[in-house]
Parts: C-alpha cells; sequence; structure tokens
C-alpha cells in the first residue's frame, strides 16, 4: 500500500512538475482539413474508420511539428452507438458572456473503467490542471474531484482559449489480496483550439 501511495505522489509531481454570449466547445478537425495553425507546437487531428462504409472507430490525436503523435482519445461504435466498454474520451465545454471575468466550465470523463462495481473502487481521484490568467500574470490552477462529471470556475486565456490537462485515478481492490490494489489511470489533454501549444501534452506523451 505505501509503495502504490508513493508511485500515486510522483505520477501527480511530475505532472504539475455571434451574440455577447460565447460557448467554447472542442473543435474537431480531419485528415483532409488543410486550415491550420503552423505556427503552433501541436495540431489535433481527429481520425475516423470505417468498414463497409460504416463508422467503427474514432481517435483524437495531438501531430507534432516533428510528427510525434499522441493519442488522447478513443472510441469505438457499433451501429452508430458509442461502444463504452471499450471507449475512453471526455466531454467539455466552457460557456459564459465575454463581459464576464469568470466563465463556467463543465467536464465529463468516460472510461471502460467506468463498468467496475464501486463496491470495488477503494478510492478515486479527478485532477483537473490548466493555465489560469491572474492580472498580468500566467498561472496553473488545480481543481479535483471524484466524480466523472464536474464544473468549474474559468478566467479567460489568450482569447478565450484554453490549455490544460485532466487525470482520473482510480484504486481498484483485489479479491485475492486485501492488502494490493490496481491502479487504473486515464489522462486526456484538453483544448478548445484545433491548434495550440499546450505545454502538458509533451509531459502525458
Amino acid at each position: 500500500m505505501n509503495n502504490l501511495k508513493t508511485i500515486y505522489i510522483l505520477l501527480v509531481f511530475c505532472l504539475i512538475s455571434c451574440k455577447k454570449s460565447t460557448e467554447l466547445k472542442t473543435e474537431k478537425i480531419t485528415l483532409n482539413k488543410t486550415e491550420i495553425d503552423t505556427s503552433k507546437r501541436y495540431q489535433r487531428i481527429n481520425i475516423p474508420y470505417y468498414e463497409n462504409g460504416e463508422l467503427v472507430g474514432e481517435n483524437e490525436a495531438y501531430v507534432s511539428k516533428k510528427k510525434d503523435t499522441f493519442w488522447n482519445t478513443w472510441l469505438f461504435y457499433k451501429k452508430g452507438v458509442i461502444d463504452s466498454s471499450k471507449s475512453k474520451f471526455f466531454d467539455f465545454n466552457i460557456t459564459g458572456n465575454k463581459k464576464d471575468s469568470i466563465l463556467k466550465g463543465k467536464i465529463s470523463i468516460y472510461s471502460p473503467a467506468d463498468s467496475i462495481p464501486k463496491s470495488k473502487i477503494s478510492s478515486r481521484e479527478i485532477t483537473l490542471v490548466f493555465l489560469q490568467k491572474e492580472n498580468d500574470s500566467i498561472i496553473v490552477k488545480e481543481i479535483k474531484s471524484e466524480k466523472s462529471t464536474f464544473e468549474f470556475d474559468y478566467k479567460n486565456f489568450e482569447n478565450y482559449g484554453f490549455e490544460g490537462f485532466v487525470m482520473d485515478l482510480r484504486f481498484i481492490k483485489i479479491d485475492s489480496n486485501s492488502e494490493k490494489l490496481l491502479l487504473n489511470r486515464n489522462y486526456f489533454a484538453l483544448d478548445t483550439k484545433l491548434s495550440t501549444n499546450n505545454v502538458y501534452v509533451e509531459l502525458l506523451e
């Protein structure tokens, strides 16, 4: 148990070392779209997979200028419906008025671990980390939750953009050994722009 706590602490330490009304949602881009900002370090692309003309899978990836790829989400479909037993993804948006000093963010996280009975979960911690503008400075903001869906306050950063990541850790009980826990972890980079300099992508790769 002490070893697991140590691993957990190290993981967190490494990752953290139009109307006037505006709604920001993560944009999607496909491989055949070329309208991107090449001055940015990463491009977010959406890659669909088809079988006999039917959509069976979809991945989001961050591609660097060096063509390195970080796979961010995995979606599998059955007859046009997301197969939650295999898929790992999130819903994310920011809403508010341009004149408001505080905007509202909301995120929902999904993974195959959602099917694990609550009685088997010893503990769970979701950590959202993002860049936040405070006066003339940029700071790192951290929010913790135990729920798959939660809301948070957010201040404008770089023309209503958002750069951050979310980490979901679940410690699962092992029937055969009550003194040990299995760690299930999921990480997602978060952006509202297709072209980004998100500093957390490299840490998550």
